[in-house]
């Protein structure tokens, strides 16, 4: 049970890192594959890490057209295949739906914030300069690795 301490720490690192920066580092969502790949193999040896494995492979495939499109962040796709590795194929659907369902209240809250900071800027409030205010009209980007970090953890602790 120790190991999903792992889990959770390294998600709510990556959950940080999107909210403050919408970026999550290649080398954060590496570390979750690779002690996911060994959390699996520590509890069912081989087979259970290669089907590990298996199932961050599917996610890929699954949320990839997501990705091409535009509609889903690159970090966000890698990140939701490394959380897959600790899953295993079983445990999959509920991730997919958990992360889904955790995934509306995260974009409703993105999207509000980021009204409410384009209306005080357009109220008069002087922004911190040229980036700030880029940042605050551009299209908000949704910090999805939030959801995916709850998505997992419901998915390992709520019913089986």
């Amino acid at each position: 049970m120790e190991h999903l301490t792992i889990l959770g720490a390294l998600l709510a690192i990556a959950g940080a890192s999107d909210l403050a920066t919408r970026r999550v580092p290649n080398a954060l969502m590496i570390a979750v594959a690779v002690t996911g790949a060994f959390a699996q193999w520590a509890s069912g040896g081989y087979a259970s890490a290669l089907a590990g494995i298996a199932g961050g492979a599917g996610i890929l495939a699954l949320f990839f057209a997501a990705w091409a499109t535009g509609k889903l962040g690159g970090g966000d796709l890698k990140l939701a295949a490394a959380t897959a590795v600790w899953l295993g194929p079983s445990r999959l659907p509920a991730f997919v739906l958990f992360t889904a369902m955790a995934g509306l209240p995260v974009a409703l809250a993105t999207y509000a914030s980021h009204r409410l900071q384009s209306s005080r800027l357009s109220h008069g409030a002087a922004p911190g300069g040229d980036r700030e205010f880029a940042m605050v009209t551009a299209r908000p980007t949704v910090p999805l690795s939030v959801a995916i970090a709850l998505g997992a953890l419901a998915t390992l602790w709520g019913p089986r």
